[in-house]
């Protein structure tokens, strides 16, 4: 019976490994201190393709950011944060292939968050996010919880655990 169940195991690691993929990109100032900041803002959103992105999908994701900032302890403000979070989205058409006489196209979605220390004036942290844009805007939404929270993976204070 286990011996029926090791190709099902390996052919699902493989297909899950076909799954869109996401590359982050972060950087930080590393003389700001994240302990210290207990409220923020957001400031407008910075539309990249205003053509492919819907205000539905630009308060999803305003609101899985909120979750992620909440769960470290940081509350909202309407203005005049301890820091200010800028959001920005980029959809665009990009195309890949390994030289083969195929080509794939797709769009690509990057999500880039950059944190701005509201006293200094500094930009103390910044977070991209670069992968395939799910066509059905259902799974879409699902997926931008979980991809918020990879983006929050690079922030320098942890989520707070869940009771």
């Amino acid at each position: 019976m286990a011996r029926n169940l090791i190709p099902v195991f390996i052919l699902s690691v493989l297909l899950s490994a076909c799954g869109p993929s996401v590359s982050l990109y972060s950087d930080i100032d590393d003389s700001a201190t994240f302990d210290q900041y207990t409220s923020y803002n957001f400031m407008d959103f910075s539309e990249g393709n205003k053509e492919t992105i819907t205000g539905m999908e630009l308060e999803r994701i305003r609101v899985a950011f909120a979750k992620e900032i909440e769960t470290r302890g940081l509350s909202f403000a309407d203005k005049d944060g301890d820091i200010s979070i800028k959001i920005t989205v980029y959809h665009r058409q990009a195309a890949s292939g390994y030289g083969y006489s195929g080509v794939y196209n797709y769009m690509e979605r990057a999500i880039a968050v950059d944190i701005f220390d509201n006293q200094s004036m500094k930009h103390i942290w910044h977070c991209a996010a670069v992968g395939e844009l799910e066509y059905n805007p259902d799974q879409r939404a699902a997926g931008l919880p979980e991809l918020v929270a990879r983006i929050f993976e690079r922030y320098p204070i942890s989520a707070a655990e869940e009771i």
